[in-house]
């Protein structure tokens, strides 16, 4: 869906001074983004919200949530969060996030983030700079097959969805899953997350959209 108005953000739970960081970061790109103040009422609805489910967690709870809540009536909901340890993302993508943006992203870049989750593509947007250095792409030789199966990882799918998706039974998937790490040099699905938006690989397969049950 395209808009003719500048895309609608809102934070959740969120603490008045990340709020105004975003809000300054935006403001060069006020013709694509819109940050909505606190508490905006229900004419101004979010296109995307952003939700940080690591800054408000209590001693009993879980240090990764399993779950990220889409808050009523918003399109898309996103993790914009710090944490990119190995697993988070992974967990919530699968756990109902539609994009895991990293709060030391360039503007530029969460702007095109943000696009992207609106339109319907599940992405992962890290901090560069916390990235180990990969080998060069050239060198490493995936098949196309097992490029479809880490884009798809990328993109949030679980192996399931991968078999369905590819034709292949989950035996085969698990196969391509193992020679593919050991050709990218990763052991953990969030290695392999990294590794693949860094190289180019979630593209054209990056959009994992939500299917309608039938």
């Amino acid at each position: 869906m395209e808009f003719d108005r500048p895309l609608r953000v809102q934070l959740v739970n969120e603490c008045e001074l990340v709020h105004a960081g975003l809000t300054q970061l935006m403001s060069e790109y006020a013709d694509r983004v819109t940050v909505l103040p606190p508490g905006a009422g229900r004419d101004e609805i979010a296109d995307v919200a952003l939700v940080d489910p690591f800054t408000r967690r209590t001693d009993d709870e879980p240090d990764c949530p399993t779950t990220v809540t889409r808050p009523p009536g918003t399109a898309k909901v996103a993790v914009f969060t710090w944490e990119c340890r190995d697993g988070f993302v992974e967990r919530a993508m699968l756990g109902g996030a539609d994009g895991y943006l990293c709060k030391v992203l360039p503007a530029i870049e969460l702007v095109a983030a943000l696009e992207k989750v609106q339109a319907g593509e599940r992405i992962v947007a890290l901090d560069l700079h916390r990235r180990s250095e990969p080998q060069a792409p050239r060198a490493i030789g995936l098949t196309p097959r097992e490029s479809h199966v880490v884009a798809l990882i990328a993109a949030g799918a679980p192996n399931k969805e991968i078999a369905g998706r590819l034709g292949l039974s989950m035996n085969t998937v698990k196969s391509h899953i193992r020679t593919a790490y050991r050709a990218m040099g990763v052991t953990s699905r969030t290695q392999a997350v990294l590794w693949a938006v860094e190289h180019g690989v979630t593209a054209p397969w990056v959009a994992v959209r939500d299917e309608v049950a039938s």
